[in-house]
């Protein structure tokens, strides 16, 4: 929200400017002048496996992003601690290990390992000396923490933090593959290699004790590599992944090879998919098949696989024991899992962005159930948009990954993805007998990728909110219907909103009343619907019925209703907006036409024709209030038009490359436009400048200002996260001085962690060092603009109302009855008794005695202060107040400008003291103040209390006084006055008539 600019207009001192300029030369600002990163939402998990601690009767799952490490607690997946700073590079492994979580990334090469106890870094691991490849593996254990590099494994002592040892894995095995430390087995590691050999390593004396040979060697036709190794519940058997879908079980004492569980058993597919991550359930009612088991746990397997799917052995009868299709969306990382220990409870995550707990309600369960989750957008967003920008925190986000979530700006566990599960439902029990065509089902029930999104309140909150239906419609990439979606229930509504003429749905709206959507089509075809019986109401054009086209082939048919069945556009809708009161429909396309219809009858009423020029139109929003049409063109220009005049006002350029998006600020007076150019550019509409400038690192594809004015969200490309900005105006001035491309300021996005944010206080209280003071000049601030201009004063209103009605308010204030005694003291507290002692008397005839002497200095020291004032001042004796001695020295603008700094009290005061004698001094100088058109209302006020105060003077006052011919003089300037003013008035309603007027 833009600062409020002064009443009075400011003249700039050219001189002072120059000299300033001539004295500090023209540096790039290191601040944007009205944005401010805060912090980024949306981002919940990223393909780093995540960590699990139990904590007292709780679990804590640490999940990993690009530079912090998030923590939640298992019970509500409530978020807990965000690290602060960000680490130096990017995060790769995260270990939840007592108190503290250890964090491993790479910073250019160089592996680094930071330590965070409840979300601040409390130390750091020693660096390594060399580089030795990507990170593999992070394992905490009794004094060491390991790390496992392609070529080598650095051991690090946990309470120094120094490099005990660096480990060189060469020869003809290969690179490290995985790591796993065997339970109960002191200092000791288990690394499997490239080929597929175990070696168990003493990292104390880093040496290598025993070999094993690969337990399933590769053959000619396919190329076993293992991918995970995790410890068993058994002690001394470890379990092997493959990337070829095998799971084999290994005895590392003995060197016996126990089970090998074959990728063509799977029910889930009959496809080659490899294992990426294994976990034992040690819950013993897992699988039990009866209630009663008491065996120990270990039966039940949970395999992550790289397509999305989650298998579930049972190893006591060495088959499928269950699966989870569709977990999470298929990735070369894979699908991490994890079971809670000794719980009915499976965590999974993966590469979408997304959390989930899975429970087994009870032993007969071959399915799981989705518990909880959370989780944000797997692939870049695509749209943005407020559900209700004047009452809700809730922002609306479509994404490629073909689905429409609600992110909430003050919890981020409010936040909830709108539900598609009827169709997704249908697909999954189609797809049952034919396992292989269970995912091409499922993701073609989904809808396709959301590219616009239009809600009944509109992006300027001025339409309706809290509809019982559906308010949200949505187009979709590839598909010829609109969908429409209702945010009460969370879920995706009942009606599909189809094109008339069978185009692809391109654009859509919704009425400010939030009963009627409207959809346009690649074709040119506009159609309206009604969103709570999902019917077509009307075409635009509305087509021409038999008995018009009579009319018109006959000629009768005269005015706007001889474009009945006229104006469609002959290339694709690229936007709809509609007016506040649904009057006019408004429609562009990429035939160059930006057509206005009328929402009654269909008929079209005004037309932009741009067709065969560069100014072809892409993009279209409405601010209501303001009644201004934004419109994007093919040029980089954004175009203004007034509604109401139907006239181009302002042309907004400067952005080089394609606009991606824009948007209105809260209150109209901006326009914040995102083009290819990673740009942010802002502009003040009154006077047309570019006033700030912010360059990204990647390009913004949405924009979304807040109701509130508060948050400017973005999304940019490659980020599923969505970045917020802080409105620094809020509190402070912006000046709307042009800037050029040099003043455009670099800026980093907002961390997840919101560290180097600015939040709304911060931007208030941050005092600037650059400050912009020499880029605005020195102001002063004239009285008057024109002394033919009538000027108020800048006095309060309440303080000259309250002159005016100052006898009201007293009457109002007086006291109703009498002051009455104060109650006797309750009965429970304790009274004095005859010849007790009275301490409490006592103490109070001290404190009375010290009072009293502490009055009688206070009293000296005034005295002898009105004896020096006495002294000095000669007026003192007299009695008159300041008032009435500027009154005597005819000094008229003194008195005026004297009297408008009294309060209402001692200005009635002061009137009501006026003298005869001095009475037509004061007349004459508001006589000339009325003259010089300055302090309207006070003069008139001032007026009417003299009048008030002192009208039987006037009436009985002789020719020889001349109170009488001052008023008449007062009254003659007052009489002249307001026949100008009104002559002006009348002057300006009448030209305002003539331009509204149809004629």
């Amino acid at each position: 929200m833009p600062s409020v600019h002064p009443k009075r207009q400011r003249t700039q001192n050219a001189g002072a400017v120059q000299r300033l300029e001539e004295k500090k030369p023209a540096s790039k600002p290191a601040h944007s002048r009205i944005l401010a990163p805060f912090r980024a939402i949306g981002h919940i998990t990223s393909s780093v496996p995540f960590s699990i601690l139990p904590l007292g009767n709780t679990f804590q799952v640490t999940t990993a992003l690009e530079s912090t490490v998030q923590t939640y607690d298992v019970r509500k997946l409530n978020l807990l601690f965000v690290s602060s700073p960000p680490t130096l590079g990017l995060i790769t492994r995260v270990v939840a290990y007592n108190d503290v979580v250890y964090a491993a990334f790479s910073d250019h090469g160089v592996a680094g390992v930071w330590i965070f106890k409840r979300g601040k870094k409390v130390g750091e691991l020693q660096r390594p000396a060399q580089k030795w490849g990507a990170w593999k593996e992070l394992i905490v254990f009794g004094e060491w923490a390991i790390g496992a590099f392609e070529r080598a494994l650095v051991v690090w002592k946990k309470e120094g933090g120094e490099v005990y040892t660096e480990i060189e894995m060469g020869g003809k095995s290969g690179a490290i593959a995985a790591v796993c430390h065997p339970s109960a087995y002191l200092n000791k590691l288990v690394v499997a290699r490239r080929n597929g050999d175990l070696e168990i390593w003493n990292v104390k004396t880093s040496k290598k004790i025993y070999t094993i040979l690969s337990p399933i060697p590769s053959t000619q036709n396919s190329s076993k590599t293992i991918t995970t190794l995790v410890q068993s519940p058994v002690i001394s058997v470890l379990a092997i992944g493959y990337s070829t879908g095998e799971i084999h079980l290994h005895n590392i004492h003995t060197d016996t090879p126990l089970l090998t569980l074959n990728h063509s058993q799977f029910l889930a597919s009959p496809q080659l998919k490899g294992v990426t991550s294994l976990s034992f359930c040690t819950d013993p009612f897992v699988g039990a098949e009866k209630t009663n088991k008491e065996e120990g746990g270990g039966r039940i397997l949970a395999v992550g696989h790289d397509d999305g799917y989650v298998t579930l052995w049972n190893l006591e009868k060495r088959k499928v024991f269950g699966d989870i299709r569709n977990a999470h969306e298929p990735s070369s990382q894979g699908i991490y899992v994890q079971w809670l220990s000794r719980q009915n409870v499976l965590v999974t995550s993966g590469a979408d962005n997304n959390i989930k707990e899975w429970v087994f309600d009870s032993p007969h369960s071959t399915r799981p159930r989705l518990l909880r989750s959370r989780g944000g957008h797997s692939d870049s967003i695509s749209s943005l948009a407020f559900a209700s920008p004047g009452t809700s925190h809730f922002l609306l986000s479509a994404s490629r990954d073909r689905s429409l979530r609600a992110q909430s700006l003050h919890n981020d566990s409010q936040s909830f993805e709108f539900s598609q599960g009827v169709a997704v439902r249908k697909a999954t029990k189609a797809s049952k007998n034919s396992i292989e065509s269970a995912v091409a089902q499922i993701a073609e029930s989904k809808t396709g990728p959301i590219t616009v999104i239009a809600t009944c309140a509109g992006e300027d909150g001025a339409g309706s909110t809290g509809r019982d239906w559906e308010g949200i419609v949505t187009t979709h990439q590839g598909e010829i219907a609109a969908r429409c979606w209702s945010f009460q229930s969370k879920k995706i509504g009942r009606w599909l909103l189809p094109t008339i003429d069978g185009g692809e749905v391109k654009s859509v709206a919704v009425s400010s009343c939030g009963t009627f959507a409207l959809v346009g089509s690649s074709k040119g075809g506009i159609g309206m619907f009604n969103l709570q019986s999902g019917i077509q109401r009307r075409r635009f054009p509305d087509p021409l019925t038999p008995a018009h086209a009579k009319q018109v082939k006959k000629g009768e048919v005269v005015g706007k209703l001889a474009m009945i069945g006229r104006g469609k556009h002959t290339k694709a809708v690229t936007g709809i907006v509609t007016d506040s009161l649904n009057r006019v429909i408004i429609s562009s396309g990429l035939d160059g036409k930006i057509k206005f219809w009328e929402f009654t009858t269909g008929i079209l009423i005004h037309e932009f024709n741009w067709e065969g020029t560069t100014k072809v139109p892409n993009k279209m929003k409405l601010h209501r209030p303001s009644e201004l049409l934004a419109v994007s063109c093919d040029d980089t220009c954004i175009r203004l038009i007034d509604v109401e005049t139907k006239k181009v006002v302002r042309e907004l350029w400067g952005c080089e490359g394609k606009i991606s998006d824009f948007c209105f600020s809260n209150d109209g007076r901006w326009i914040v436009a995102a083009s290819m150019d990673s740009v942010i550019r802002i502009w003040d509409l009154p006077t047309g400048h570019l006033i700030d400038g912010v360059r990204t690192k990647n390009i913004v594809t949405a924009l979304a200002f807040a109701g509130s004015g508060e948050f400017l969200a973005t999304a940019h490309v490659g980020n599923v996260g969505i970045n917020l900005w802080t409105n620094r105006t809020l509190f402070r001035h912006a000046p709307t001085r042009r800037i050029e491309d040099t003043d455009i300021v670099d800026l980093s996005l907002p961390t997840i962690s919101g560290e180097h944010g600015v939040g709304l206080i911060d931007a208030a209280l941050n005092q600037d060092v650059d400050d912009d003071t020499h880029e605005t000049g020195v102001y002063t601030t004239a009285d008057q603009l024109s002394d033919k201009l009538l000027t108020m004063s800048l006095v309060p209103r309440t303080r000259w109302q309250t002159l005016l009605n100052l006898d009201v308010i007293r009457q109002r204030n007086k006291p109703k009855e009498a002051p009455q005694a104060p109650e006797k003291a309750p009965f429970f507290l304790p009274s004095l008794e005859k010849g007790a002692a009275n301490t409490m008397t006592e103490n109070h005839a001290l404190i009375s005695a010290s009072a009293a002497a502490k009055q009688a200095e206070e009293a000296v020291a005034l005295a002898a202060d009105r004896n020096r004032i006495m002294r000095v001042d000669p007026n003192v004796n007299t009695g008159e107040s300041q008032f009435t001695l500027i009154l005597r020295s005819d000094d008229k603008p003194a008195l005026l400008n004297h009297l408008k700094t009294l309060p209402p009290s001692s200005a009635d005061l002061e009137i009501r003291s006026l003298q005869e004698g001095v009475m037509k001094t004061f007349i004459n100088a508001l006589t000339d103040r009325l003259r010089n058109r300055c302090d309207f209302e006070l003069v008139m006020t001032w007026m009417n209390v003299f009048l008030k105060c002192h009208g039987d003077v006037v009436t009985g006052d002789g020719e020889e006084g001349g109170i009488r011919d001052a008023l008449q003089e007062w009254r003659g300037v007052l009489t002249v006055e307001q026949s100008r003013l009104a002559g002006r008035v009348g002057f300006c309603l009448g030209v305002a008539e003539f331009l509204r007027s149809e004629r």
